[in-house]
């Protein structure tokens, strides 16, 4: 500790004969030699300024010396200028520093003395400041960072835990992972392909991303039970900025994506998302979806017709990672998700290993298909008998040309 940090500096530190009695410079409260000194503005009694400091908190406007009220002012003349002719000893003398510098020089020669101890940040000794860079450069406890694996490991450990086989294995082993998550969102951008050819131009596609919810930033919000003409059940909503700042570990704060909506929804164990009325109907073409808390999350989407099961299938789904399922469940009027329990994510540090988030749903409806003139009679087809027609039209005009063009 420096004497820049110091209440007082010790009288033993004082080096030759100053010509006059040093016990006059006193601090009257740590009784050692005053350290930038200020005084009672009544008394005119020096103090070191931490001390009074430090005596004010327990004795707000009380003066040591009983005044009535204490104000402070700068130390008398005469007392810094005694404190001036003072020669003391450096603090770090007995780690070998053998400077006497003047009390005026005193602060800036110990903040800058290269025998001032620094603590080793891998084996926690303290090491004089002139010698910190050759012992940092060697400590066999200093942790390290391979640039090429990333692996961390200490010096002295380099021969057990960081060779060149192991470099070797984790690179591909990190290869192997970039690989798997590239083949993963390739997957999904296929799905994505998939979902745009089935819906156009057969389906009126509702995509449902949850931006037009009134949630607020501070808090967890329920979605409302008619929200966009569905009945809603064990689903609630979630901003961002909460998300990022309640649970920054967890797979919400990492569901948001840059060209997404600023708001999720999640259920825990069981939701629902249904009609209004028993006679309407949809197409629940797809949902995205990933954990929040837990790794390979199993979750089972249902869906029912009548309250008779229709459809059925499990996903596995990834931390933080939002994956799009692809169903295309058509004439269903309710869809039930449950999830099931597994074991938290290394870093996430979450108990509520259930929790499902859900960035986007596709519902799809109907187009009203055209009315087909036969014999005189207006006949409604249905969309398999519609697709026939008109391949068989596409394909009449392609030999139509290929006739013309053979004539010619």
């Amino acid at each position: 500790m420096t004497s820049t940090q110091q209440t007082g500096v010790p009288f033993e530190r004082i080096r030759g004969s100053p010509g006059f009695n040093v016990n006059n410079l006193e601090c009257s409260i740590c009784h050692e030699l005053l350290w930038k000194p200020v005084a009672c503005r009544t008394c005119e009694t020096p103090f070191c300024s931490t001390c009074i400091n430090q005596w004010l908190i327990n004795h707000p406007n009380q003066c040591p010396n009983q005044c009535q009220i204490f104000a402070e002012r700068k130390c008398p003349p005469f007392i810094v200028k005694l404190l001036s002719q003072l020669q003391i000893a450096c603090f770090y003398q007995s780690t070998g520093c053998n400077e006497i510098i003047s009390y005026e020089g005193l602060d800036k020669h110990e903040i800058e003395c290269n025998f001032q101890s620094q603590q080793c940040p891998g084996c926690q000794l303290q090491i004089i400041k002139e010698d910190f860079d050759n012992h940092i450069s060697n400590c066999t406890s200093i942790e390290l960072t391979c640039q090429d694996c990333k692996i961390v490991y200490k010096r002295g450990d380099a021969d057990r835990k960081h060779t060149e086989n192991i470099c070797l294995k984790e690179q591909i082993r990190q290869l192997r992972d970039e690989y798997k998550e590239n083949k993963r969102e390739m997957h999904e951008l296929t799905l994505q392909l998939h979902e745009m050819r089935l819906l156009n131009p057969l389906i009126k596609k509702i995509r449902i991303t949850f931006d037009d919810l009134d949630g607020t930033l501070d808090k967890l919000s329920c979605i409302s039970a008619e929200y966009r003409g569905l009945k809603w059940t064990g689903i609630s909503s979630m901003h961002k900025s909460y998300a990022i700042q309640k649970y920054p570990k967890s797979g919400y704060a990492t569901s948001f994506t840059s060209d997404g909506s600023s708001t999720i929804v999640f259920f825990k164990d069981d939701a629902s998302i249904g009609v209004k009325n028993s006679n309407e109907k949809f197409t629940f073409v797809s949902v995205t979806a990933c954990a929040a808390w837990a790794d390979n999350l199993q979750v089972t989407i249902t869906g029912c017709r009548n309250s008779i099961e229709i459809n059925k299938h499990t996903a596995i789904l990834l931390f933080g990672k939002p994956q799009l399922i692809l169903l295309y469940w058509k004439d269903i009027d309710k869809i039930i998700f449950k999830s099931y329990s597994s074991s938290a994510h290394p870093d996430s540090g979450g108990s509520n290993c259930t929790h499902v988030v859900l960035s986007q749903l596709t519902i799809g409806q109907e187009k009203n298909f055209p009315l087909f003139r036969q014999r005189n009679q207006i006949v409604s087809l249905d969309r398999k008998e519609f697709i026939e027609i008109k391949l068989i039209e596409i394909a009449a005009l392609a030999d139509k040309r290929d006739t013309s063009k053979h004539q010619q």
